[in-house]
């Protein structure tokens, strides 16, 4: 059998949980100064993000011999997934900033501004995690061929890349390989994870009663985890207690809980990932991370004094929004970039690429 043609719906309901981790983690900073989910949580649902992109990767392709006709399909394909609503968000952001006003957009002012956001060069807000894994997606084909060559040079190359993931690089303002490279774990670890989603998926089969268990058990250390919660147990390092800005990504803690979490989930199929709320959220979660902050910033200055209506009311406009733009934007884009592509046996999973 194989895998790489089997459904896992549980991915959908990851991705969801981790545009709801975001979501939160930015409410609570805007209207409860982040005493709750707190400042840098919401870069745990990035994590989040990050791993299951890798995994997709891995357990979509790594199973087809790299060429150049794959390595187009694939490229078509990942741009396809992601690039038609950025050009949206970066084009509509220009023009609001261009006329100025009280309405918030991510701030893009200028046209040089702009090119540089559609080149993936500059991310301000929540734009910064595209770049990256733009960037990523690159590094992923170099492994993707030199697996189907040499197994060994696979191995020293993802290791070298490891390690330079842990050097000190310090002040990294924009969307470089650089600023990449504290991310890279969690697409290496979800890259792995994804050339072993067959046993993954085995194990999945099996359902034991410990395997709810050890999700469970995952998912309170994936939210114990938190800066904000983690600062009520004791001192943390200066990276980790920044006001505003904690920077997690180089503690080896969020790894391990965020890999946890995400192998746990696969394993277990919990209901919590796979009802059908999860899977709508899931599918819809690309949109609403890219719209979710600038609804919030505007309902609060609808509601200033009402956080939790203004909460409620900025999740119920994201969710239509991006239910909006992925049925009307999103999909017909993709299908239709998708058609430039080289043609390839139908895979159930593409659609969560």
């Amino acid at each position: 059998m194989n895998h790489r043609r089997v459904e896992i719906p549980v991915l959908n309901g990851i991705r969801g949980l981790a545009v709801l981790v975001v979501f939160l983690s930015h409410a609570s900073n805007i209207y409860f100064g982040g005493i709750i989910a707190g400042w840098g949580g919401g870069q745990l649902g990035v994590m989040l993000f990050f791993v299951l992109s890798g995994f997709l990767m891995a357990h979509l392709y790594m199973g087809e011999i790299a060429s150049p006709v794959t390595a187009y399909r694939f490229a078509v394909n990942r741009m396809a997934r992601i690039y038609p609503m950025f050009l949206l968000v970066v084009i509509f952001c220009f023009a609001i900033s261009r006329q100025g006003g009280s309405f918030y957009v991510y701030p893009i002012p200028t046209l040089h501004e702009m090119l540089l956001h559609l080149a993936f060069v500059r991310g301000n807000e929540v734009l910064w995690t595209i770049g990256p894994e733009v960037i990523f997606y690159g590094l992923f084909v170099i492994a993707w061929t030199l697996r189907r060559r040499s197994a060994p040079a696979m191995w020293g190359y993802v290791l070298a890349l490891a390690a330079v993931s842990w050097l000190p690089f310090e002040g990294i303002e924009s969307n470089s390989l650089l600023q990449l490279h504290d991310k890279l774990p969690f697409f290496l670890a979800g890259m792995i994870l994804g050339m072993h989603s067959g046993d993954l998926i085995d194990a999945s089969k099996r359902q034991a009663p410990w395997m709810a268990w050890a999700f469970w058990l995952s998912f309170a250390l994936f939210v114990l985890a938190l800066p904000r919660l983690l600062a009520q147990v004791g001192h943390l390092p200066a990276h980790l207690s920044g006001d505003p800005w904690p920077h997690p990504w180089g503690y080896p803690i969020y790894l391990f809980a965020t890999v946890l979490l995400f192998s746990a989930a696969v394993v277990a199929r919990p209901w919590f990932l796979t009802n059908r709320v999860a899977q709508f959220l899931g599918r819809i979660s690309y949109s609403f991370y890219l719209l979710h902050f600038m609804v919030l910033k505007n309902i609060q200055l609808v509601l200033p004094t009402h956080p939790v209506r203004a909460i409620a009311l900025a999740a119920l406009v994201t969710v239509t929004l991006s239910w909006l733009t992925y049925v009307l934007i999103e999909t017909p884009a993709r299908r239709t970039l998708q058609r430039l592509g080289p043609s390839s046996p139908k895979n159930v999973m593409a659609s969560a690429a």
